[in-house]
Protein backbone atom coordinates (compact mmCIF):
# COMPACT_ATOMS: atom_id res chain seq x y z
CA UNK A 1 0.00 0.00 0.00
CA UNK A 2 2.82 2.42 0.84
CA UNK A 3 4.49 1.70 -2.50
CA UNK A 4 1.25 2.47 -4.34
CA UNK A 5 0.76 5.67 -2.36
CA UNK A 6 4.34 6.77 -3.10
CA UNK A 7 3.60 6.07 -6.76
CA UNK A 8 0.60 8.41 -6.51
CA UNK A 9 2.69 11.04 -4.70
CA UNK A 10 5.22 10.93 -7.55
CA UNK A 11 2.42 11.37 -10.09
CA UNK A 12 1.07 14.32 -8.09
CA UNK A 13 4.53 15.90 -7.96
CA UNK A 14 5.15 15.67 -11.68
CA UNK A 15 1.52 16.57 -12.49
CA UNK A 16 2.40 20.14 -11.53
CA UNK A 17 3.93 20.57 -14.96
CA UNK A 18 0.86 19.59 -16.99
CA UNK A 19 -2.19 20.03 -14.75
CA UNK A 20 -1.61 22.77 -12.20
CA UNK A 21 0.48 25.20 -14.19
CA UNK A 22 2.91 26.78 -11.71
CA UNK A 23 1.26 26.00 -8.38
CA UNK A 24 4.67 25.02 -6.86
CA UNK A 25 3.29 21.65 -5.73
CA UNK A 26 6.54 20.00 -6.77
CA UNK A 27 8.57 21.93 -4.18
CA UNK A 28 10.13 20.01 -1.25
CA UNK A 29 7.90 21.74 1.31
CA UNK A 30 4.92 19.98 -0.32
CA UNK A 31 6.48 16.72 -1.49
CA UNK A 32 8.28 15.95 1.78
CA UNK A 33 5.18 16.66 3.84
CA UNK A 34 2.99 14.37 1.72
CA UNK A 35 5.65 11.65 1.82
CA UNK A 36 5.84 11.95 5.59
CA UNK A 37 2.04 11.65 5.77
CA UNK A 38 2.14 8.46 3.68
CA UNK A 39 4.82 6.97 5.95
CA UNK A 40 2.97 7.95 9.12
CA UNK A 41 5.30 10.74 10.26
CA UNK A 42 3.88 14.01 9.00
CA UNK A 43 5.80 16.19 11.46
CA UNK A 44 9.17 14.81 10.37
CA UNK A 45 8.15 15.19 6.74
CA UNK A 46 7.32 18.86 7.30
CA UNK A 47 10.62 19.44 9.15
CA UNK A 48 12.69 17.79 6.41
CA UNK A 49 10.68 19.63 3.73
CA UNK A 50 11.33 23.02 5.32
CA UNK A 51 15.07 22.33 5.53
CA UNK A 52 15.24 20.89 2.03
CA UNK A 53 13.31 23.88 0.70
CA UNK A 54 16.16 26.11 1.83
CA UNK A 55 18.64 23.84 0.05
CA UNK A 56 16.65 23.99 -3.21
CA UNK A 57 15.38 27.56 -2.93
CA UNK A 58 17.53 28.75 -5.83
CA UNK A 59 16.65 25.83 -8.12
CA UNK A 60 14.49 27.22 -10.94
CA UNK A 61 14.15 26.50 -14.63
CA UNK A 62 15.73 29.35 -16.57
CA UNK A 63 15.65 29.19 -20.36
CA UNK A 64 16.69 25.76 -21.57
CA UNK A 65 18.48 24.80 -18.36
CA UNK A 66 17.18 21.73 -16.53
CA UNK A 67 17.72 21.98 -12.76
CA UNK A 68 17.93 19.12 -10.29
CA UNK A 69 14.79 17.06 -9.94
CA UNK A 70 13.22 18.13 -6.64
CA UNK A 71 10.34 15.65 -6.73
CA UNK A 72 12.54 12.55 -6.62
CA UNK A 73 14.97 14.11 -4.15
CA UNK A 74 12.12 15.04 -1.79
CA UNK A 75 10.27 11.72 -1.95
CA UNK A 76 13.26 9.39 -1.75
CA UNK A 77 15.24 11.52 0.68
CA UNK A 78 12.31 11.86 3.07
CA UNK A 79 11.29 8.20 2.83
CA UNK A 80 14.80 6.90 3.56
CA UNK A 81 15.29 9.41 6.37
CA UNK A 82 12.03 8.40 8.06
CA UNK A 83 12.46 4.66 7.54
CA UNK A 84 16.04 4.69 8.81
CA UNK A 85 15.38 7.07 11.69
CA UNK A 86 17.59 9.73 10.14
CA UNK A 87 17.17 13.46 9.65
CA UNK A 88 17.73 16.15 7.02
CA UNK A 89 21.35 15.07 6.48
CA UNK A 90 20.15 11.58 5.57
CA UNK A 91 17.53 13.00 3.23
CA UNK A 92 20.06 15.14 1.38
CA UNK A 93 22.63 12.32 1.25
CA UNK A 94 20.27 9.97 -0.57
CA UNK A 95 17.95 12.45 -2.22
CA UNK A 96 20.55 14.33 -4.27
CA UNK A 97 22.07 11.26 -6.02
CA UNK A 98 18.59 10.02 -6.95
CA UNK A 99 17.65 13.44 -8.30
CA UNK A 100 20.79 13.48 -10.45
CA UNK A 101 19.94 10.01 -11.78
CA UNK A 102 16.41 11.08 -12.65
CA UNK A 103 17.77 14.23 -14.29
CA UNK A 104 20.13 12.11 -16.39
CA UNK A 105 17.27 9.88 -17.55
CA UNK A 106 15.14 12.92 -18.38
CA UNK A 107 17.92 14.45 -20.46
CA UNK A 108 18.44 11.18 -22.33
CA UNK A 109 14.74 11.10 -23.15
CA UNK A 110 14.84 14.71 -24.34
CA UNK A 111 17.84 14.04 -26.58
CA UNK A 112 17.12 10.56 -27.96
CA UNK A 113 13.35 10.01 -27.89
CA UNK A 114 11.70 13.44 -27.94
CA UNK A 115 12.79 14.27 -31.53
CA UNK A 116 11.12 11.06 -32.77
CA UNK A 117 7.98 11.91 -30.83
CA UNK A 118 7.89 15.45 -32.26
CA UNK A 119 8.29 14.06 -35.77
CA UNK A 120 5.29 11.79 -35.23
CA UNK A 121 3.26 14.76 -33.95
CA UNK A 122 4.16 16.71 -37.10
CA UNK A 123 2.95 13.82 -39.27
CA UNK A 124 -0.39 13.72 -37.44
CA UNK A 125 -0.75 17.50 -37.74
CA UNK A 126 0.00 17.37 -41.46
CA UNK A 127 -2.90 14.92 -41.88
CA UNK A 128 -5.27 17.40 -40.26
CA UNK A 129 -6.20 15.07 -37.38
CA UNK A 130 -6.53 17.84 -34.81
CA UNK A 131 -8.22 15.82 -32.06
CA UNK A 132 -5.70 12.98 -32.35
CA UNK A 133 -2.87 15.50 -32.40
CA UNK A 134 -4.14 17.18 -29.24
CA UNK A 135 -4.50 13.93 -27.31
CA UNK A 136 -1.29 12.39 -28.60
CA UNK A 137 0.86 15.46 -27.93
CA UNK A 138 -0.54 16.06 -24.42
CA UNK A 139 -0.81 12.57 -22.96
CA UNK A 140 1.97 11.06 -25.03
CA UNK A 141 4.34 13.88 -24.20
CA UNK A 142 3.45 13.68 -20.51
CA UNK A 143 4.05 9.93 -20.30
CA UNK A 144 7.22 10.21 -22.35
CA UNK A 145 8.82 12.94 -20.26
CA UNK A 146 7.68 12.01 -16.76
CA UNK A 147 6.76 8.32 -16.94
CA UNK A 148 10.38 7.10 -16.54
CA UNK A 149 10.89 9.47 -13.60
CA UNK A 150 7.79 8.16 -11.82
CA UNK A 151 8.92 4.57 -12.35
CA UNK A 152 12.43 5.36 -11.07
CA UNK A 153 11.08 7.02 -7.92
CA UNK A 154 8.80 4.06 -7.19
CA UNK A 155 11.52 1.46 -7.77
CA UNK A 156 13.98 3.37 -5.62
CA UNK A 157 11.41 3.50 -2.83
CA UNK A 158 10.86 -0.28 -3.09
CA UNK A 159 14.60 -0.91 -2.88
CA UNK A 160 15.06 1.90 -0.37
CA UNK A 161 16.08 0.06 2.79
CA UNK A 162 18.43 -2.39 1.07
CA UNK A 163 19.77 0.31 -1.19
CA UNK A 164 20.38 2.68 1.70
CA UNK A 165 22.21 0.12 3.84
CA UNK A 166 24.36 -1.00 0.90
CA UNK A 167 25.32 2.50 -0.12
CA UNK A 168 26.02 3.64 3.44
CA UNK A 169 28.27 0.66 3.97
CA UNK A 170 30.24 1.52 0.83
CA UNK A 171 30.73 5.22 1.65
CA UNK A 172 33.87 5.95 3.71
CA UNK A 173 33.38 7.77 7.00
CA UNK A 174 35.21 10.90 5.88
CA UNK A 175 32.87 11.24 2.90
CA UNK A 176 29.83 10.81 5.14
CA UNK A 177 31.22 13.53 7.41
CA UNK A 178 31.65 15.80 4.38
CA UNK A 179 28.06 15.15 3.32
CA UNK A 180 26.85 16.07 6.79
CA UNK A 181 28.80 19.34 6.64
CA UNK A 182 27.47 20.03 3.13
CA UNK A 183 23.90 19.41 4.29
CA UNK A 184 24.43 22.11 6.89
CA UNK A 185 25.86 24.57 4.36
CA UNK A 186 23.12 24.14 1.75
CA UNK A 187 20.29 25.61 3.86
CA UNK A 188 22.51 28.54 4.84
CA UNK A 189 23.34 29.15 1.18
CA UNK A 190 19.67 28.97 0.20
CA UNK A 191 18.71 31.35 3.00
CA UNK A 192 21.40 33.77 1.83
CA UNK A 193 19.87 33.73 -1.66
CA UNK A 194 16.47 34.42 -0.11
CA UNK A 195 17.88 37.38 1.82
CA UNK A 196 19.34 38.76 -1.39
CA UNK A 197 15.81 38.92 -2.79
CA UNK A 198 14.41 40.40 0.42
CA UNK A 199 17.01 43.17 0.66
CA UNK A 200 14.99 45.64 -1.42
CA UNK A 201 13.59 48.93 -0.22
CA UNK A 202 9.99 47.87 -0.89
CA UNK A 203 10.30 44.66 1.14
CA UNK A 204 13.03 45.32 3.70
CA UNK A 205 10.88 47.28 6.21
CA UNK A 206 8.43 44.37 6.49
CA UNK A 207 11.32 41.99 7.09
CA UNK A 208 12.57 44.03 10.04
CA UNK A 209 9.05 44.48 11.42
CA UNK A 210 8.60 40.72 11.44
CA UNK A 211 12.01 40.20 13.03
CA UNK A 212 11.30 42.71 15.81
CA UNK A 213 7.90 41.18 16.53
CA UNK A 214 9.43 37.72 16.87
CA UNK A 215 12.57 38.75 18.74
CA UNK A 216 11.07 41.18 21.27
CA UNK A 217 7.34 40.44 21.46
CA UNK A 218 7.76 36.66 21.10
CA UNK A 219 4.91 36.38 18.58
CA UNK A 220 4.78 32.87 17.02
CA UNK A 221 5.54 32.40 13.32
CA UNK A 222 1.87 31.57 12.64
CA UNK A 223 0.90 34.91 14.13
CA UNK A 224 3.45 36.71 11.95
CA UNK A 225 2.11 34.89 8.88
CA UNK A 226 -1.48 35.89 9.69
CA UNK A 227 -0.35 39.47 10.28
CA UNK A 228 1.37 39.45 6.88
CA UNK A 229 -1.79 38.16 5.19
CA UNK A 230 -3.79 40.91 6.90
CA UNK A 231 -1.35 43.60 5.75
CA UNK A 232 -1.44 42.31 2.19
CA UNK A 233 -5.24 42.30 2.21
CA UNK A 234 -5.32 45.83 3.62
CA UNK A 235 -2.85 47.13 1.03
CA UNK A 236 -4.73 45.41 -1.79
CA UNK A 237 -8.18 46.75 -0.89
CA UNK A 238 -6.83 50.19 0.02
CA UNK A 239 -5.08 50.53 -3.35
CA UNK A 240 -8.19 49.28 -5.15
CA UNK A 241 -10.42 51.76 -3.31
CA UNK A 242 -7.96 54.61 -3.88
CA UNK A 243 -7.78 53.81 -7.60
CA UNK A 244 -11.58 53.80 -7.84
CA UNK A 245 -11.78 57.25 -6.23
CA UNK A 246 -9.08 58.59 -8.53
CA UNK A 247 -11.02 57.55 -11.61
CA UNK A 248 -12.93 60.55 -13.05
CA UNK A 249 -16.72 60.40 -13.18
CA UNK A 250 -18.12 59.32 -16.46
CA UNK A 251 -14.84 57.69 -17.39
CA UNK A 252 -16.65 54.67 -18.76
CA UNK A 253 -18.66 56.89 -21.12
CA UNK A 254 -15.47 58.06 -22.81
CA UNK A 255 -14.38 54.52 -23.58
CA UNK A 256 -15.18 53.26 -27.06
Amino acid sequence: MQTFLIFLVAIFGYAEYFLFGRAQTYRPIVMCAITGLVLGDLSQGVIIGAQMELAFIGVQEIGLSTPQDMVSASIIGTSIAIQSGGNFSTAITFGLPVSMLVLLVQNLVYILISPLFVKKCEEIAAQGRTRTFSRFSFWGGTLLHFGPSIVLVTLTFVLGNVFAKTVVGMIPNFIQDGLVVASGILPAFGFAMLLEVIMKKDVLPFFFIGFLLVAYLKIPIIGIALLGVSLIAFMYFYDEKHAAKAQPEGGDDNEF
